[in-house]
């Protein structure tokens, strides 16, 4: 049966609405919403209520009668404390697991967003490989060009030695008939004086 409203369930439990509602979500609770009221098992609070108090080893003095005869159970205020204290310890515990398991989650995201702008870095000083297969081609291209430019400039050489030679034989026949011609003529000239 669904009678008590949020606001009582986290009195009873000495827990915030929020934890209610973490509750419901986790379905340790049951709950049905009524317009903008949300009610909460009465059924489901009582076994968490007995689940706490046998986890917690908590003892309930005994029940006495008030005035209308009716049973209450009374808590002593140590106990209360007691109840507290060992709620406290045990969000104190959880809140330090979570901590450290946030600062492990961290270090972790650092060291990825680390490695992201590493990798964004090599990738905007790198070249694509449509670029890189295209500098390759023109440098192979360059390279048959050159060859054959050093091929040519071979023959192109061999032509000219081979020209020069002719043209210093040329220039050797030339000069021997000129030195021929002036000692011809030499002696023509001595013969006649």
């Amino acid at each position: 049966m669904y009678k008590h409203t949020r606001q009582e369930a986290a009195d009873m439990l000495w827990i915030s609405t929020r934890s209610i509602d973490r509750y419901v979500k986790a379905w340790k609770l049951r709950a049905k919403k009524d317009w903008k009221v949300v009610y909460i098992n009465s059924s489901d609070l009582d076994n968490l209520i007995s689940w706490w108090i046998v986890n917690q080893e908590i003892i309930v003095e005994k029940p006495i009668l008030n005035s209308q005869f009716e049973r209450k159970p009374i808590y002593t205020e140590s106990k209360e404390i007691e109840i507290h204290n060992n709620f406290k310890n045990a969000l104190d515990e959880v809140y330090e697991d979570l901590r450290s398991e946030i600062k492990e989650k961290d270090t972790i995201i650092r060291e990825l967003s680390i490695r992201v702008w590493r990798a964004e870095e090599l990738a905007k000083n790198s070249v694509s490989l449509i670029d890189f297969k295209k500098s390759q081609f023109l440098l192979e291209e360059s390279k048959t060009n050159l060859n054959q430019a050093i091929v040519d400039l071979q023959a192109e050489k061999e032509n000219i030695t081979t020209e020069l030679k002719y043209q210093k034989t040329n220039n050797l026949i030339l000069l021997i008939s000129l030195i021929v011609l002036f000692a011809i003529a030499w002696t023509i000239f001595i013969i006649k004086i």
